[in-house]
């Protein structure tokens, strides 16, 4: 079967960005990006890079023909408009997690902190263990756009956290669609913010993953 680039998936991704805008994942810009794998296919779209001459500098203003399109190695698959600098960092995720089929890299507000204070958020809330697979790490640094990124990212993710903070930088969280990334995204910055007071009345108390559900709901 032939394969073919799939309008669906920029339109998703470009529908997308007013959420990004809002939900604060970008101080403004094009600060931040998201990226969907094509299961089918195989193909990567995202964001696109932003350069001089562009008509627009803000993903307020995305449409469905500015999203970029490459494959697994990077590969362009269409020529006209090149993916996000940190195309290197995605698709290091998706090749050392295949069960992933969105990455949102955000530019937060609490999570920042950490990633400035290259801390890690420790696991105190339920849905830290839920959602984001426990505690959130934050990788060690490399400058934007670097091989390194994405290296160091996948090592502070592992084989099951679905959170990772890029020092002095970001953050990102992995998910199976657009909606569940937006939802990781939010619990992520409520742990960072939660954490970040709790510091203020003597430190966060840090629970394992096994403590979060008594067995007996599981019977």
């Amino acid at each position: 079967m032939e394969k073919r680039v799939k309008y669906e998936y920029k339109e998703l991704l470009a529908n997308s960005a007013m959420r990004f805008c809002a939900d604060n994942c970008t101080p403004g810009g094009d600060s931040g990006d998201i990226s969907i794998r094509d299961p089918e296919t195989g193909y990567i779209y995202s964001y696109p890079n932003i350069k001089p001459g562009f008509s627009f500098y803000s993903w307020r203003e995305l449409k469905p023909e500015n999203i970029a399109v490459c494959d697994i190695d990077g590969n362009l698959i269409e020529t006209e408009y090149e993916p996000t600098i940190e195309i290197p960092m995605h698709l290091a995720i998706y090749k050392a997690r295949p069960e992933v089929q969105v990455i949102l890299h955000s530019h937060p507000k609490w999570s920042a902190i950490f990633a400035c204070a290259r801390k890690d958020i420790p696991l105190t809330l339920a849905e830290q263990a839920l959602a984001l697979g426990g505690e959130t790490k934050c990788a060690e640094y490399a400058p934007a756009g670097a091989v390194a990124v994405g290296t160091n990212i996948v090592k502070a993710l592992g084989k099951e956290r679905n959170s990772a903070l890029l020092a002095n930088h970001g953050a990102v969280v992995l998910a199976s669609s657009i909606s569940e990334a937006f939802m990781r995204s939010e619990y992520l910055e409520h742990a960072a913010m939660v954490a970040c007071f709790a510091e203020l009345l003597g430190g966060a108390v840090s629970i394992s993953p096994d403590e979060i559900l008594d067995p007996s709901v599981f019977h």
